[in-house]
């Protein structure tokens, strides 16, 4: 009797992040403003991580800007990730948070005046610790 083989099915590649174009443009103008010269695969990974370090500290500015009980009740949600979802996640921001287009202009005001004036970007000067996607 032959011994059958089972192929097992290749594991798809993991889809690349959903990254805002508006926010990548924002990351690449501040990059040109700043009179940077990067060969393209160093700049690619500098977006890169200038997205993800916004991106960490619009998520940091929303928390901090919603009311201080339903702040509470998020991070004990947050702590099992398990559970979250974009659905549990939306209805706590869409349901606390007005003014979330001034919430995002002020993190660019933020995170454009601290890479302007740091000579070399390093993510660890930034008010946000970011943890690999």
């Amino acid at each position: 009797m032959s011994e059958q083989k089972f192929e097992t099915p290749e594991k798809p590649a993991p889809a690349a992040p959903v990254r805002n174009p508006y926010i990548m443009n924002f990351c690449k103008v501040l990059v040109e403003k700043k009179g940077e010269q990067h060969s393209p695969e160093e700049l690619k990974k500098l977006l890169e991580d200038m997205y993800r370090l916004y991106e960490a500290m619009l998520g940091k500015n929303m928390v901090n800007a919603l009311p201080e009980q339903v702040r509470k009740e998020y991070l004990a949600m947050a702590d099992d990730l398990r559970n979250l979802d974009y659905d549990k996640i939306g209805a706590v921001f869409d349901k606390n948070i007005s003014n979330y287009q001034e919430i995002m202009k002020e993190t660019m005001r933020e995170f454009s005046e601290i890479f302007l004036k740091n000579r070399d970007f390093k993510p660890e000067q930034y008010p946000v610790e970011i943890h690999s996607s």
